[in-house]
């Protein structure tokens, strides 16, 4: 395998790691919603807190180093558009994800863990059901998708 290709490998197994992690947590955030006891809840949400903190960074990182050095080793220029977006979209996603989101997970496992063994009260289906971490949830979604679609599509260049 040439240079090129191995730089290739690496940066597609870091898209894997962001878009399985996109995927487990997305599955979890939604079974989450649908449990009735507290316990039920703590499991799932620290499923989301290490998907997001683990497998997330873990592709990020990956997408980061083996993207630098592929734009250099594959003759793109690091101001093509799509490649700049790209950066900027990873980064956005990132603010999003570790800024927001996650506060807002942590916030409803802290009071999941109040409740033990008991059922899902209401102010807990409230902070599961939020507006603001299901918009981020999606966002999240979307730009991992048009991530993915600039990394295919090489708009431009």
């Amino acid at each position: 395998m040439s240079t090129q290709e191995w730089y290739l490998f690496g940066h597609l197994v870091g898209v894997f790691f962001l878009l399985a992690a996109t995927g487990l947590t997305t599955g979890a955030a939604v079974a989450a919603g649908r449990v009735t006891a507290a316990n039920t809840v703590v499991t799932l949400l620290d499923l989301q807190l290490r998907s997001e903190r683990i497998v997330t960074s873990i592709g990020a990182i990956l997408v980061f180093v083996f993207g630098s050095l592929l734009v250099n080793e594959a003759g793109y220029s690091f101001g093509d558009a799509w490649i700049s977006t790209a950066y900027t979209l990873l980064i956005l996603a990132l603010a999003v994800d570790h800024g927001f989101y996650l506060r807002k997970v942590r916030a409803a496992r802290e009071l999941a863990v109040t409740l033990g063994n008991g059922p899902v009260t209401a102010e807990l289906r409230d902070r599961l059901n939020d507006n603001g971490a299901r918009l981020a949830g999606i966002v999240l979604t979307l730009l991992w998708l048009v991530f993915l679609w600039l990394m295919i599509a090489k708009p431009g260049a």
